[in-house]
């Protein structure tokens, strides 16, 4: 028996193999399935440990002890949804601070590796785009 290829189908087909490259080809649109990266680099005085606490809803990262000019890093997959939100609490000095490292809403179509800085006075977030830290964020 011989099977009858219509265009349709080979148009279709084309469409569903070529979807998840214009996808990629989108500036700043990572694919579905893609890891996201978060580091949280400790930029307080040189000597003072930064003690975080990072998780969202479904996953809690434990607490990690951050010496100064390291970083701690995870990686996660955006869910269909768009509600993903992660954020951590941060100890130093005695005080804690809480921010939301990551955020669908704000970071879905932001760098695909976000590299937060960790100052007393705010976090910084590294812009891709700029190639600078944008410090437009707050502790809570």
């Amino acid at each position: 028996m011989m099977m009858v290829i219509s265009s349709r189908h080979i148009l279709f087909s084309s469409l569903i193999l070529l979807a998840p490259l214009m996808v990629m080809a989108v500036e700043h649109q990572w694919p579905p399935l893609t890891y996201r990266h978060v580091y949280v680099k400790n930029n307080l005085d040189n000597g003072t440990i930064l003690t975080l606490h990072c998780k969202d809803k479904d996953h809690d990262l434990g607490v990690q002890k951050v010496n100064y000019q390291e970083e701690f890093k995870f990686q996660f997959k955006p869910n269909f949804l768009g509600n993903r939100l992660y954020f951590c609490g941060l100890t130093w000095d005695g005080n804690l601070h809480w921010f939301v490292v990551y955020n669908d809403r704000r970071d879905l179509n932001f760098c695909k590796d976000l590299h937060w800085s960790i100052n007393k006075d705010k976090p910084c977030l590294f812009n891709c785009d700029t190639q600078k830290y944008d410090c437009d964020y707050n502790y809570n």
